[in-house]
């Protein structure tokens, strides 16, 4: 019996049982496609995460109270953490061997008014000049970006001149702005003019420009009556070799309470995290292929109690036992390869679903990233699947005694 005859009869075998062939499919089906859509969303996930990294920098190091930016305000002042961080201490960091820009940062939430609309948003105070050096994905779109002289000038975020929900913008060069602040229950308001818009720059992880008003140090010292207190201190090392021996430097002269963060070191501690998320949901996904597998091997062994006297003939004739065993294989690998074929691209479809559920129901952007990879591992593991499930009962038809399958009804 030649191979292509083998194939034949096993697809006129998978063509005879289509129902219960169907069945198999789609248990192997939500299988890969699960897979494929977990995988896909972990990997874009990780795609976003590096982009954002690439917004700070591989040389710029991040000094915080909270952690990961998330300082937060507290009664006279900035802090969070146990820890406290002063302008005294960004002198002392600018001292370190290494370090080429070392500027502080002032950020609180407060209330806005621009015309007729009113939001919450980010404030975040700063010393211009050298805020530019070290967050070098800032560009501005309109007007001009901020002077150290600036008293009354802030410069907003591209999302808060022009909100994603409304079709026209709603601050303009010259705009004015009402800051509003409660501190300790007395509220306070100060009016800013626009004197710059920026560009889009994406990113949400640690707090997007996107969605922030920049002011000089010394406005924000003023609106949330910090006095010397900072929530941040930006580093710009001179090159990649000083940035571990600044950050270690940093946390010995800031001591406890206070965080030195890399962008390399964030970077690998979220790729850690996403990969093990990766292979915990793949590994969740692929159980539902195991119980595909375990319906593949019943539906097989049934298939070869209703063929008993088919192989008994086919033996008779001349058939040997190796054959017998490659058609039922065949059809199990049939059933895993279409099955595989169609969850891979149910999955990449899938992906996409979930991606514009979040992005627009939730407001989590996420955009899946499918990979040639991902659909030939998923259509491997299907096959792989159905051929094991098959090789039981593949053995049990091919070790079939043909006089026995003959007299067999």
């Amino acid at each position: 019996m030649k191979l292509r005859d083998v194939v034949l009869m096993a697809i006129d075998g998978v063509k005879e049982r289509k129902f219960r062939v169907a069945l198999n499919i789609m248990g192997i089906l939500i299988g890969v496609s699960a897979i494929t859509a977990l995988i896909s969303i972990t990997q874009g996930m990780s795609v976003a995460i590096n982009k954002e990294m690439e917004l700070l920098g591989p040389t710029t190091i991040t000094v915080t109270t909270g952690g990961f930016g998330m300082a937060r305000r507290v009664e006279g002042g900035v802090g969070g953490g146990g820890g406290t961080l002063t302008l005294r201490d960004v002198d002392r960091v600018k001292g370190i061997p290494g370090v080429a820009v070392a500027t502080p940062v002032v950020s609180s939430m407060a209330k806005i008014q621009i015309g007729g609309h009113s939001d919450s948003v980010t404030v975040v105070g700063i010393a211009p000049e050298e805020y530019i050096q070290t967050v070098q994905s800032i560009k501005v779109a309109e007007g001009r970006f901020l002077r150290r002289s600036d008293g009354v000038s802030a410069v907003l975020g591209a999302n808060i001149a022009n909100p994603p929900y409304l079709e026209e913008p709603i601050a303009h060069i010259g705009s004015r702005i009402v800051v509003v602040v409660n501190i300790m229950g007395e509220e306070k308001a100060l009016t800013l003019r626009v004197a710059g818009v920026l560009a889009k720059v994406g990113g949400v992880m640690f707090g997007s420009p996107d969605d922030q008003i920049f002011v000089t140090l010394r406005t924000a010292q003023q609106i949330f009556s910090t006095g010397n207190t900072v929530n941040q201190i930006i580093i710009e090392a001179e090159d990649m070799k000083s940035v571990d021996g600044i950050v270690e430097e940093v946390q010995d002269k800031l001591g406890e309470g206070v965080m030195a963060i890399s962008a390399s070191f964030v970077r690998s501690t979220i790729e850690s995290i996403t990969g093990i998320l990766g292979a915990v949901l793949g590994g969740i996904a692929a159980i539902s292929l195991i119980v595909a597998g375990i319906a593949v091997v019943n539906t097989m062994t049934i298939s070869v109690m209703e063929r008993t006297r088919e192989i008994g003939i086919m033996k008779a004739l001349g058939a040997k036992s190796k054959h017998v065993l490659l058609i039922f294989l065949t059809e199990a690998s049939l059933t895993g390869l279409i099955g595989g074929l169609v969850g891979a691209v149910f999955g990449v479809l899938l992906s996409y679903l979930v991606s514009v559920i979040t992005t627009y129901m939730l407001g989590i952007p996420l955009t899946p990233a499918p990979s040639l990879d991902i659909g030939i591992a998923g259509i491997g593991f299907a096959v792989v699947t159905g051929t094991l499930s098959g090789l039981y009962p593949a053995r049990k038809a091919a070790k079939l005694d043909p006089v026995v399958a003959l007299r067999y009804e």
